[in-house]
């Protein structure tokens, strides 16, 4: 099966990509929209897209395609642990850095190392690319931010590792595809007959009225029935300047208690998908 990441060989994405199902073909492309694009394509499309990373937050560009196209759903849930290395070409020094060049999510990760130095920084599409690019232009004083195994594969040096801000730096991945497509897909890989499932989450988006107390009066019923809420996070709302949308992670499969108390509540809902949380075999080092 082909499932489309975001990023280049290399990159974080594949890496959660392998670790998740080592016998899947991963297809990179350059960009979240050219990865909602080729979902849009094919009904019956594939992506592995990083939701959010425990310290640089939410990845707004995928949580937004995914909002904006109602035939997706989120099928499953794992993480990957990102350990971040300083990188260049053979024979560039430490000292000799002036400017860094990585995803902004890497950039983020690890401002803490590089600001302390007085670095500049350079947005590149992705950490791999960053290092694929410079291997290639070998630019004076350029160093790349990726992974170990970006600069094996393309002849890059690690200057420093683990240059990461948190030890437990960690990203969650979300698999995508059109709602009901692929059926028993997340079940093969989770559960009995794949990796273990830690738990399960029901994601939604939702607008509540632009009056006192409405978002409180929306998750009143979550927390009469005894639903943990792991994540709650404002979104602008299309075409409606300066209103919100919210989007609220439930720890629970099945949401149908809740739902119509909830909808008497708000101006409207979708949910996103009911998914396993897996957690794939540990990781060296981990």
């Amino acid at each position: 099966m082909r499932i489309w990441f975001q990023g280049e060989p290399g990159a974080f994405s594949e890496a959660a990509l392998r670790r998740l199902a080592p016998e899947a073909e991963p297809v990179g492309l350059p960009t979240f929209f050219a990865v909602f694009e080729a979902l849009d394509r094919d009904p019956e499309g594939v992506a592995l897209l990083p939701i959010e990373n425990a310290y640089a937050g939410t990845v707004v560009d995928v949580l937004n395609g995914l909002v904006a196209d109602a035939r997706l759903a989120v099928r499953l849930e794992t993480s990957h642990r990102v350990e971040l290395a300083l990188m260049g070409p053979p024979g560039l020094r430490l000292e000799e850095v002036r400017r860094v060049r990585s995803h902004p999510q890497a950039l983020m990760q690890s401002r803490g190392f590089w600001s302390a130095r007085g670095w500049q920084m350079e947005v590149a599409s992705d950490t791999a690319g960053s290092a694929r690019e410079l291997a290639e232009a070998r630019w004076p004083g350029v160093a790349a931010i990726a992974a170990r195994s970006a600069a094996e594969r393309y002849g890059l040096e690690v200057l420093v590792d683990h240059i990461e801000d948190h030890d437990d730096n960690r990203t969650r991945f979300w698999l995508v595809t059109r709602a009901g497509a692929h059926p028993g897909l997340a079940e093969a890989w989770a559960g009995a007959d794949g990796l273990p499932v830690v738990g399960w989450k029901t994601a939604v988006v939702f607008d509540a009225p632009n009056l006192p107390g409405s978002l409180m009066r929306a998750l009143q019923p979550f927390a009469e029935r005894g639903i943990n809420l792991s994540k709650i996070q404002s979104l602008p709302r299309p075409h409606v300047p300066f209103a919100f949308r919210f989007w609220i992670d439930c720890e629970e499969r099945d949401l149908s208690p809740v739902l119509p108390d909830f909808a008497a509540r708000v101006e409207g809902y979708r949910i996103l998908g009911s998914f396993p949380v897996v957690r794939p075999e540990p990781e060296p080092g981990a």
